[in-house]
């Protein structure tokens, strides 16, 4: 066996394609939506899977800050309504690229509707309603927050304005409350009944505290939380009879809509089906792995529970400040960003239109994909033989094709790894990283193959060092070039720069390397 392939950089280079294949099969379960089988562990972007693209304008140019916050507000929307995770990417200062691979019509429709209505703010103090969506302005700019250095961290705080009729009705409800939670809630289901298990309904009603959070428990159970400072009736479904019976009771009061809170497995299909028949619109929330804290946030829409921090006596309370601390600098910056999302949520800083929206067909997206395959593949093959007329020996062919081969593999299992949606960008990003990786791969074999004038030949491992410094060089230029448009592009221009980016750090750290090591076996069975 040559010696050559016993070496680190080929050994490495063996191990991270087997793991990409793996990833890339879905044998290791990256993508648990998919069975087990070659590209199953891949996530496709609407330019694949089909989808919509919708572009929203706002009605002014922005900063970057009221950007971001706009953006975290559309993000945190469209998640609170039940939907997968869906990115919002920043384009330029006034527009917003929102990306849906593989929606149906409907799930399009409803996305849009999400983002063209507002949604509903409430803070609620022991369960009365205090402020309004409209009712509170939120200053953005510097002189409405606050970040200070305290001894052992930093303290942090948002000022915001009430308007007159949610000043005083703040005042009225907080009276006498000072310490109590001020629940914000953003879409908090209304008319709506939460239905659990018998065991899941016991378990809430007994628990105070959890052990990864404690930030919504203050003085009561969980079903406090959902019943009294929610307002939303909390069910079990023990005895079918007795729940049909307490439903209709709620039905006479507005409540028609239900929410299941359990899988198949402790709420029936069948139960579903009847109360369906009866006329309530049914949504299922089940636990899965969110913790006792997260999914009853989700339940009822509970976003934050900051303190009330004094006794507003019944006054008017036209302004107040939200405060908090965090032990490091940055965690009071994200602190103050993350209650100004909250804040703001009822009413977005900059008003916005849905200025277009595309739909690519799965079917057309399939063959996107098919086209992109056989692009690459005709690719490898121009490669291969214009690799062969240059020099004429398959013995440095056959390396350079396992190396471009590997490195693509390699490219799409590292992909697979961070769940990044393929689209034609990235696999325009792919080919252009093979087409840089051959490239090398020419430096490495010239300079390997190349004699020098002088008495003494310098040696293939010198030889191969001259050509890995032209490397390096040709790399840092491509991801300096790169590095901008990952940072500050939307969703086409990073999905070209990562795979770029991925493959130039692939490429110099694993595959060229180990091409090397082949390269310089074979030369030095040859001298």
């Amino acid at each position: 066996m040559n010696p050559a392939l016993k070496s680190f950089q080929v050994i490495l280079l063996a191990f991270s394609l087997i793991i990409s294949l793996l990833l890339v099969s879905n044998v290791i379960p990256v993508n648990k939506a998919e069975p087990v089988g070659f590209g199953n562990g891949l996530r496709y972007g609407l330019d694949f899977a089909g989808g919509t693209q919708i572009q929203l304008k706002l009605a002014s140019e922005v900063t970057p800050e009221v950007m971001d916050i706009e953006k975290k507000i559309l993000e945190n929307r469209l998640n609170s309504m039940g939907l997968r995770e869906i990115p919002v990417n920043p384009w330029g200062s006034q527009y917003l690229i929102i990306q849906i691979a593989a929606a149906t019509p409907q799930e399009a429709e409803n996305i849009e509707n999400i983002l063209k209505q507002q949604a509903r703010f409430e803070e609620r103090i022991d369960g009365a309603l205090a402020i309004k969506g409209d009712e509170i302005t939120v200053d953005l700019g510097p002189r409405g927050t606050e970040v200070y250095r305290l001894q052992g961290g930093y303290s942090w705080g948002v000022v915001v304005s009430h308007s007159k009729e949610g000043a005083c009705r703040f005042g009225q409800v907080g009276d006498a409350k000072r310490g109590r939670p001020v629940d914000i809630f953003i879409d908090r289901p209304e008319n709506t009944s939460i239905l659990f298990s018998e065991s899941d309904y016991q378990m809430l009603s007994n628990l105070t505290e959890t052990g990864d959070s404690d930030r919504f428990f203050y003085d009561g159970t969980a079903m406090d939380i959902i019943e009294n400072r929610s307002v939303i009736p909390a069910l079990p479904t023990g005895n079918e009879t007795e729940l049909i019976q307490k439903l209709s009771v709620l039905r006479e009061k507005g409540y028609s809509k239900a929410i299941l809170a359990a899988d198949e497995s402790k709420i029936s299909d069948a139960l579903r089906n009847r109360l369906e028949e009866e006329g309530y619109r049914t949504t299922r929330t089940p636990q899965g792995n969110l913790s006792h804290v997260d999914w009853i946030a989700k339940l009822v829409g509970l976003q934050s529970s900051p303190r009330l921090d004094f006794d507003p006596h019944g006054e008017c309370v036209y302004e107040a400040r939200i405060t908090g601390s965090a032990p490091t600098l940055d965690g009071a910056i994200q602190e103050v960003q993350k209650n100004q999302v909250l804040l703001t949520s009822g009413n977005l800083p900059v008003e916005l239109t849905v200025e277009s929206k595309s739909t690519t067909p799965p079917a057309l997206g399939r063959k996107f994909l098919s086209y992109s395959f056989y692009t690459g593949l005709v690719a490898i093959l121009v490669v291969a033989v214009l690799m062969y007329i240059r020099y004429r020996r398959m013995g440095i062919v056959v390396p350079v094709m396992v190396t471009v081969a590997s490195e693509i593999t390699i490219i799409l299992g590292m992909a697979a790894l961070i769940k990044w949606e393929l689209d034609l960008p990235a696999m325009a990003g792919i080919i252009a990283t093979v087409g840089t990786g051959v490239d090398h791969q020419i430096v490495i074999t010239d300079e390997s193959l190349k004699r020098t004038r002088q008495k003494k030949a310098v040696g293939v491992s010198e030889r191969i060092r001259r050509a890995f410094f032209i490397i390096f060089t040709a790399a840092s230029t491509v991801v300096a070039a790169m590095l901008p448009l990952f940072a500050i592009g939307a969703g086409m221009l990073k999905g070209f720069a990562l795979t770029t980016i991925m493959g130039v750090f692939i490429g110099v750290l694993i595959t060229r390397s180990a091409y090397a090591k082949m390269i310089e076996g074979i030369l030095r069975k040859e001298e």
